[in-house]
Parts: C-alpha cells; structure tokens; sequence
C-alpha cells in the first residue's frame, strides 16, 4: 500500500508544479490582490481537484467514454470561462495606474475568489482523465476502500501544500511591488497564456 501511495504523490507531484491555469491564477491572484485571496483561490483549486479526484474513483471516465457529448459540453464551458478570464486581465491592464483601483480578477469577495478556483480547475475535464489514468495504472485491481481513500487523501494534502506554498511565495512584499511597476505587461501575458488554454479547451476534439 505504501508503494501505491508514493507512485501516486510523485505523479501528482509532477502535475502539479508544472505551470497552468490554476497555478496562474493562484500566483496572479496572491500579487495583484492579496496572500487571503490566493489561499481562497488556492481552497477553491483543491476543492476542484478533490472533485475530480473523487469521481475518477467513482468511474466517471466510463461515463466520458460512454457520453462523449458530457465531456464536451464540460470542455467547451470551461474553455468559454478560461476565455473570459484572459478577458478580464486584459481589460484590467488597460486602466490607468492612477484610475479605478478594480480587481484584476473577478473575485471581490472571499465567495468569489474561492469560486474562481473552483472553477478555473473544474474548467478542466482533462484532470478526471488524469486521474482516473493514474488509478486503473497505479491502484491494484480489487483496491480496498482503505487504498482508495489513502490515494485521496495524498491528492488532496499534497494539492494543498502546493497552492498554499504558491500564496505564500507569491504575495511578499517585494513581489507585489514589482508586480504593481509592471501591472499591464503582466496582465496581458497572463490574459494571453489564460486564454491560450482556453482555446486548446476549445480545439481539443472528444
């Protein structure tokens, strides 16, 4: 079982720290707004994961393979939400220093920045592929209950420490200083990579 479990976190592991849309908003969120609204955005991503994580357990994959159409109205939502994201940030680097003091972001309120997590991860149905690929490889046949919880539990601690660490790291001092002297050229290269994954969303056929 421990095994299992330590195949499972390095996996996550490497999907985790490689740069994407929840990392992107996490680390955008922690510089323009504030270390509480990244955790926010952070909890919002777990939760996402957890979700993910949970049906892939629960066999959502056979639904996708037995119901494309689900998996692509998932995608396509997502990639219209990714899309409005890179709108937004756009939008925002346009106002001048000096102006309206608004959000880079559509999260005003704790609700809204967790919800932004949430739903920059759920965006994404490619993550329950992921996962439901790492437990049919990884997990023995006939898993217990135990296994499958333990493997749940790692995803979700593991997902945890990472986006706390990223709020943490990216909402010093220093690092909102920098981001506040070169707000616009920020938001347009996050707007662009945001809607960069949007759009492979939107392409990507079922």
């Amino acid at each position: 079982m421990l095994s299992t479990l330590l195949t499972v976190a390095a996996l996550h592991t490497l999907v985790l720290v490689v740069p994407g849309p929840d990392v992107l908003l996490v680390s955008q969120t922690a510089v323009a707004r504030s270390r509480r609204a990244a955790l926010l955005a952070g909890a919002g991503v777990v939760s996402g994961i957890a979700c993910w994580a949970a049906l892939a357990l629960l066999g959502i994959n056979v639904l996708f393979e037995q119901f494309a159409w689900v998996h692509g109205v998932i995608r396509v939502a997502g990639g219209a939400y990714l899309l409005f994201m890179a709108f937004t940030l756009w939008r925002s680097s346009f106002r001048r220093a000096e102006g309206e003091a608004a959000p880079v972001l559509p999260a005003r309120s704790d609700a809204q920045a967790f919800r932004s997590g949430f739903l920059t991860n759920i965006a994404n149905p490619k993550a329950a592929i992921f996962f439901g690929s790492v437990f049919s490889s990884v997990l023995p046949a006939h898993s217990g209950t135990g296994v499958k919880l333990g493997a749940f539990a790692v995803i979700v601690t593991l997902s945890v420490l990472w986006f706390a660490l990223v709020a943490f790291g990216m909402s010093t001092v220093r690092l909102q200083s920098a981001y506040l002297r070169a707000r616009r050229g920020i938001d347009r290269v996050a707007g662009s990579v945001m809607a960069g994954f949007g759009t492979l969303l939107l392409l990507e056929r079922d």
